[in-house]
């Protein structure tokens, strides 16, 4: 019994200092805390720390179970099995959840698996010399945590009689205690009686919502996520579906007689020269707005086009990013359509809309195109031609992510002017920038700042894709649209429920421009490219979730999910909501009634949200 108690405590222990381990390393973003929020997190932790520990005990339980009737050496050498596999992953899970939370803000989940699937996306996150101490990191804690095993939990000198040394009866006996631990195992692991089981919710205890975040165990959180359905239409179902359709209806056209109009795509302001010119559309890596400073070219650039100086992302990650811009689709708390190509193959996409009329379509990126399954989205939607890094050789692959800016946009610029002299098609080039993606590693040194200096490289890649492409004789008809995938926590600790982390960069320019002004409409990236559409008179009922900019009768609104969470931001009220512990972590309103107010702009934040997942199943 010894033994199993002894090993008991010992994962406890490990789990347990993850807690201030956590808080220490992410002391920038903990805030203001005291030590007495150091004892609160492990104490709220604890039951979670309990649960996971006692999923190990059960493989234990057995272990000693059978060791009733074998030799010890048989119970080390499992025993021994078990320990390297379980501090192996909770090592690994610790250290790289840690190092990726600054810029994830959120805990490892089953995410993680799509980058492990290529793990030399993965690898490009981060320099060499931060893998190198990752990995020295690593084998020192295992080292210590192995000896601390070895010394006091299992050690060599352990002198338990054997099975052979024990009579029958005794072995009957110890089998059965082992038999009763390892099913009472079920109270701690479930943490009630009732049909409630553990989740991470149940650690959530603060207003500080780095605390509550601090309090889940990483492991449990991931193992967690695997069991959830990515599209759980249920998770996000607050009220009847007539109501969430009500709600977003409202929202989306405030007058219902001027639906028709919108659908019709007939502009309220005319922002371009022509209907049908040529399309460049740059989606741009973290082009946050918080960095907007390191823009000096794109800076000049809004003075003479139209500049959306109040645009949301609506989610944190690229594939979610591309799927807002091309498809005009929101992102979702726990799922990214893209990575399920049976889904995203019938979204709508401005590749298929602009082919059935007439356009040539082409797409380029410097990194894999198979990552995250963007090559089925880009098929299904029409871009047979596409370029990525493969079609580059080896010596121009000098990024971790694959073709640097510097050298993948003077190429598609090159067969962009190329292509504009040579027929008469209208074109629409897709550019995905790669370079402002960590580990910021670009061939300049302007900032200080890694992230900045980033930003200000691929800025000046984008001015002197500009100045060669006024050169062309289609100049008068080019549209060049720059738009962010997502944020970025700059300043440095912003948290990912910060409505400040989804404003990024938004503008137009090029000779087809004909209004340039600075637009300070509150409005999403979804909006872009209806907003286009309708300038061109192409109807836009296939985007369901976004209308016109320009429409007189847009609401001005913006939403945006995280990572199990989500916001929607009116020009009156803001609400963001943490889902899984359906909590309201951020609230604000300029109405006279506050209160009803706030619950009003919540009630649609939950309506949104819900009509998307109900949207989803039926794809």
């Amino acid at each position: 019994m010894k033994l199993f108690i002894r090993y008991y405590l010992y994962w406890l222990l490990f789990f347990v200092v993850q807690k201030p381990v956590f808080m220490l390393w992410q002391h920038r973003l903990m805030g203001d805390i005291s030590l007495g929020d150091y004892f609160r997190v492990m104490g709220h932790a604890f039951p979670l720390d309990l649960s996971v520990a006692s999923y190990v005990m059960l493989v234990m339980g057995l272990i000693l179970i059978v060791g009733c009737w074998t030799p010890r050496r048989v119970v080390r050498i499992a025993t021994d099995i078990l320990t390297a596999i379980v501090l192996a992953v909770g090592l690994f899970v610790l250290l790289g959840d840690n190092g990726c939370f600054p810029s994830w803000g959120y805990h490892w989940d089953k995410t993680i698996f799509v980058f492990l699937a290529s793990p030399q996306d993965a690898m490009a996150s981060a320099p060499w010399w931060m893998w190198l101490l990752g990995a020295l990191a690593y084998g020192l804690l295992f080292a210590g945590w192995w000896w601390i095993y070895r010394r006091c939990v299992f050690p060599k000198d352990d002198t338990t009689a054997t099975a052979e040394q024990q009579p029958l009866r005794s072995r009957i006996l110890c089998s059965l205690g082992y038999l009763v631990l390892t099913g009472l195992l079920i109270l701690p692991i479930r943490c009630s009686l009732t049909v409630s089981t553990m989740n991470t919710g149940r650690v959530y205890f603060s207003d500080n919502q780095m605390l509550n975040i601090a309090a889940i165990n990483p492991v449990f959180n991931i193992v967690e996520s695997l069991g959830e359905n990515t599209f759980d239409v249920q998770k996000y179902t607050y009220m009847s579906s007539e109501e969430a359709t009500k709600r977003v209806r409202e929202l989306l056209h405030p007058r219902e007689t001027d639906a028709d109009t919108i659908l019709a795509g007939t502009p309220s302001k005319r922002m371009l020269r022509t209907c049908r010119p040529h399309i460049v559309l740059f989606i741009l890596e973290s082009f946050s707005l918080n960095a907007w400073e390191a823009m000096p070219r794109l800076q000049a650039l809004s003075k003479e086009g139209v500049w959306f100086s109040h645009t949301y992302a609506g989610s944190y990650r690229t594939d979610r990013g591309v799927v807002e811009v091309m498809s005009a689709f929101p992102g979702q708390p726990t799922s990214s359509l893209m990575t399920v190509p049976y889904k995203s193959e019938h979204l709508p996409n401005i590749g298929k809309t602009l082919k059935t009329q007439g356009y040539d379509l082409h797409f380029y990126y410097g990194g894999d195109e198979d990552f995250t399954n963007m090559r089925s989205y880009l098929i299904s939607g029409g871009f047979d031609r596409r370029v990525s890094d493969r079609d580059f050789p080896m010596s121009a692959r000098l990024s971790k992510w694959g073709v640097p800016d510097h050298i993948l946009l003077p190429f598609a610029q090159r067969e962009i002017a190329a292509r504009y002299e040579q027929d008469t098609l209208p074109h629409l080039d897709v550019i995905l920038t790669l370079s402002s993606h960590e580990p910021f590693e670009v061939s300049m040194q302007r900032w200080e700042h890694p992230y900045l200096n980033s930003i200000c490289y691929t800025d000046s890649c984008l001015g002197a894709f500009v100045d060669s492409m006024r050169l062309s004789s289609e100049w008068d008809n080019t549209l060049i649209m720059f738009v962010a995938d997502h944020g970025f926590p700059y300043p440095d600790g912003l948290p990912i429920h910060v409505p400040e982390r989804f404003r990024i960069l938004s503008l137009w320019t090029g000779g087809a421009v004909t209004n340039p002004q600075e637009v300070t409409t509150l409005c999403s990236q979804m909006d872009i490219v209806p907003t286009l559409l309708a300038q061109m008179g192409i109807p836009t009922d296939d985007y369901v979730f976004a209308k016109d900019i320009f429409d007189e009768t847009y609401k001005p609104f913006a939403f945006f999910a995280y990572n199990d969470g989500f916001g929607l931001i009116t020009e009156q009220d803001t609400v963001v909501i943490d889902a899984k512990a359906d909590k309201v972590l951020v609230s604000g309103t300029s109405a006279e009634d506050a209160t009803t107010a706030k619950e009003e702009t919540l009630r649609t934040a939950k309506a949104f949200v819900q009509r998307i997942m109900e949207t989803i199943d039926t794809l």
